[in-house]
């Protein structure tokens, strides 16, 4: 649908404005045996920033999930430290981590629970030591299965959790994406929200369009307004069938801005991967990634009303290949840089690939690869970036450590 599209670039003086500094790859993890993997990142404006992980139960220390923090020249602040205290389920996806303008910072993860899966949390400062103990962040937990949490800060050190909920026994049940807002001390600031549904006395504009959530990703305003992606996956027992990305814009006390909005409409392609960057002002940017087989990373971005700024516009140049698992970050000034994995990008399976975008236009200057170490496979990237346009690129790369996947990250200077 998107291949062979013109995506417009910037005339090469303002390319050269957005010229990054790369640093040297540095490892993010200490231990090194088995398996260190699916990383997620966040920075604030003065460039400290957190990686989290997850580790596989076979490493030979139980598994879970574990974070490390650095400062804005990739020192380290501490050593890795495991972040859950009970047991975590480590094969679930991603956790998420999100990082206050203070230093404080929060992790999500997902733990086994009563007949089913909980979403946890757990805060600390700075030098990582614990300000709360793990806590639950639904209050639905009996027989539910939750999943795939997301998490956005505000400056002001709010904080928003997203995640999957479905129904631990019924196969044919629906999945919603769930909301809850917490304080800077980790209060919750009200009950937990459906995203993805309507109230009952509101119709939903397409039927059942609004259930069946997976992978839903939020990002957060200065003024502690957010916006959630997911995905909208149809089945037997939720038609229609097919795959949709869709989003829906919230006020800073969890408010609805907006009805939920669906921006993609082609029942022949398969979507996945949203994910979503908000600016100081409002506006923002959604990143997928379209199939099937090749898959292509496609972006559009939002005015702070919701309304299209661009047309959705193609990112990758590199057209060998799948292009997958796309993340995105701003600086809040409406610049953006995306980063995705890229099958035979770098001749060896698979390699981390960026692109920048500005405001209101499409590309800005050429794809770039990220990783410099090209043995095997270098995926499943996330991106986090400061309001000066420093950035970190986190990824998983194979037998760089000598042992399995390791977690490696590189900075970028503006």
């Amino acid at each position: 649908m998107y291949r062979g599209k013109t995506c417009a670039r910037l005339a090469v003086a303002v390319v050269l404005l957005w010229a990054a500094e790369g640093w040297a790859e540095l490892q993010v993890n200490n231990y090194t045996e088995h398996n260190q993997t699916h990383p997620a990142v966040a920075m604030n404006d003065a460039g400290d920033f957190v990686v989290v992980w997850r580790s596989h139960p076979a490493d030979g220390r139980d598994g879970g999930v574990y974070a490390r923090s650095f400062d804005a020249n990739g020192v380290p602040i501490s050593d890795e430290f495991k972040v859950n205290a009970s047991s975590a389920d480590v094969d679930n996806w991603t956790p998420a981590v999100a990082l206050s303008e203070s230093g404080d910072f929060i992790v999500a993860w997902v733990a086994p629970g009563d007949e089913g899966t909980d979403v946890l949390a757990r805060m600390f400062d700075r030098q990582t030591l614990t300000l709360t103990d793990e806590f639950r962040v639904s209050n639905l937990t009996a027989g539910v299965t939750q999943s795939t949490p997301s998490i956005a800060a505000s400056p002001a050190g709010d904080f928003i959790i997203v995640w999957i909920s479905k129904s631990a026994y019924d196969l044919t049940s629906k999945s919603f994406v769930m909301g809850r807002l917490f304080g800077p001390d980790g209060a919750p600031l009200g009950e937990e929200f459906v995203v993805n549904e309507y109230p009952e006395d509101i119709e939903c504009p397409v039927a059942n369009w609004c259930s069946q959530g997976n992978w839903p990703k939020v990002a957060m305003d200065e003024s502690g307004r957010f916006v959630v992606t997911w995905i909208r996956m149809g089945n037997t027992w939720n038609r229609p069938y097919g795959e949709f990305i869709m989003f829906r814009r919230f006020e800073a006390d969890g408010a609805p801005a907006g009805d939920v909005i669906c921006i993609t409409d082609d029942l022949n392609s398969r979507w996945y991967g949203p994910s979503v960057a908000v600016g100081r002002s409002g506006e923002f940017l959604v990143v997928w990634a379209i199939g099937p087989f090749p898959y292509d990373i496609v972006a559009q971005q939002f005015d702070p009303n919701a309304a299209p700024a661009t047309e959705p516009y193609l990112v990758n140049t590199t057209m060998k290949g799948n292009q997958g698992h796309p993340h995105v970050a701003t600086n809040g000034a409406g610049e953006y840089l995306l980063v995705w994995d890229s099958q035979d990008y770098d001749g060896h399976c698979c390699g981390v690939a960026s692109q920048r975008c500005g405001r209101g236009v499409s590309l800005i200057g050429e794809e770039t690869p990220v990783n410099t170490f090209v043995t095997g496979r270098q995926w499943y990237p996330d991106v986090a970036m400061a309001g000066d346009g420093r950035c970190v690129v986190v990824w998983i790369s194979e037998e760089q450590d000598g042992s399995g996947y390791g977690v490696f990250a590189e900075i970028w200077a503006p």
